[in-house]
C-alpha cells in the first residue's frame, strides 16, 4: 500500500491520532469489512496503528455504531496483529467513535474496489 493512497487530515483531531505504521496497516488489509468485503484500511477504519515500546496499539472504528460486528472486527484485527508479530508483542485493538467515520476516509484503492471513480486531488 502506498502512504498517499491512504486519507490524511480527516483523523487528524482525533486525541489519539499519532500515526500509521506500514506494517501494522499491511496486516490489517487481510482484516475484511464483512458486509462490505474490503478491507477496513482501505475503508478507512483504522484511525491509528503505531507500534512503541515494545506493544502495538491500533484505533479502529465503524461505518456506523449499531454495525453488530464491532467485536468481530476488533477480534480479527488482533489475531492477525498477533500472528504477523508474534504473541511477546502486547496488541491493543481499541474501537473507538471519534472522530465519525464518513466515506471520505476511504482510500483510493478502495473506491476503486467499490467501482467508484477515484477522486484526483490537485
Amino acid at each position: 500500500m502506498r502512504h498517499e493512497d491512504l486519507p490524511s487530515a480527516p483523523h487528524a483531531h482525533h486525541k489519539s491520532a499519532g500515526g500509521l505504521d506500514p506494517e501494522v496497516l499491511d496486516c490489517l488489509e487481510k482484516v475484511q469489512d464483512p458486509e462490505v468485503g474490503i478491507s477496513i484500511v482501505h475503508l478507512g477504519l483504522v484511525y491509528r496503528a503505531v507500534r512503541k515500546a515494545g506493544r502495538i496499539e491500533v484505533d479502529l472504528t465503524l461505518t456506523a455504531r449499531t454495525c453488530p460486528l464491532g467485536d468481530l472486527l476488533v477480534e480479527e484485527a488482533r489475531t492477525c496483529l498477533l500472528r504477523r508479530f508474534g504473541g511477546n508483542c502486547p496488541i491493543l485493538v481499541s474501537l473507538v467513535w471519534d472522530p465519525v467515520w464518513t466515506p471520505d476516509r476511504i482510500t483510493q484503492s478502495g473506491l476503486e474496489l467499490l467501482g467508484r471513480r477515484p477522486q484526483h486531488v490537485s
